[in-house]
């Protein structure tokens, strides 16, 4: 059995026809949108590569360099708190949280992400802004590498292109 892409760069690639129905999609266009990032400085020399990513990719699809604010934190578990004190007092489109969680010899991983995961939820809807969730979790560091060293298929870059398509698919219908 051949294997399907599971996501398609393109938004409109891969959606069935749905004659008659209303569809809204996002669009990876940036043009005049704001976008905050909270990134944790631990595991920085895969924290720093996930930012750049997604800024790049944020730049290449017309977000202007100075309507992206990045708030560097010590660690994953920081995040949250950060990603709700710039969106209070910043008008932004959406937020993208970027971290790195690799698992150890305790539970402290686990414990982690599964705090982040309920706190990036629950901002999203408290706030009513997308809070797309670029923490990579992963038991190596290899894993980790893979997802976060990938230039523009790098968990970074595909977090900000998220970001993009949910901020312009809420824009027209709420």
């Amino acid at each position: 059995m051949a294997s399907q892409k599971h996501f398609y760069e393109n938004p409109a690639e891969g959606l069935p026809a749905l004659p008659g129905v209303t569809v809204h999609q996002g669009r990876l266009d940036g043009t005049g949108r704001r976008f905050g990032i909270v990134a944790a400085r631990f595991n920085i020399g895969l924290t720093g590569p996930l930012v750049t990513s997604a800024v790049d990719a944020l730049t290449a699809a017309g977000v202007q360099a100075s309507d992206i604010e990045v708030v560097w934190v010590p660690g994953s578990f920081e995040i949250p708190l950060a990603l709700q004190r710039l969106a209070d007092r910043s008008s932004l489109d959406a937020l993208i949280a970027c971290g790195v969680v690799i698992e150890g010899a305790t539970r402290h991983a686990d414990l982690i992400m599964n705090s982040l995961t309920q706190s990036i939820t629950k901002l999203s809807l408290e706030l009513d802004c997308p809070v797309i969730d670029a923490v990579v979790s992963a038991r190596t560091l290899e894993q980790a590498e893979a997802r976060c060293l990938g230039g523009r298929e790098s968990r970074g870059a595909y977090a900000a292109r998220a970001a993009l398509e949910v901020s312009t698919t809420f824009s027209p219908i709420l």
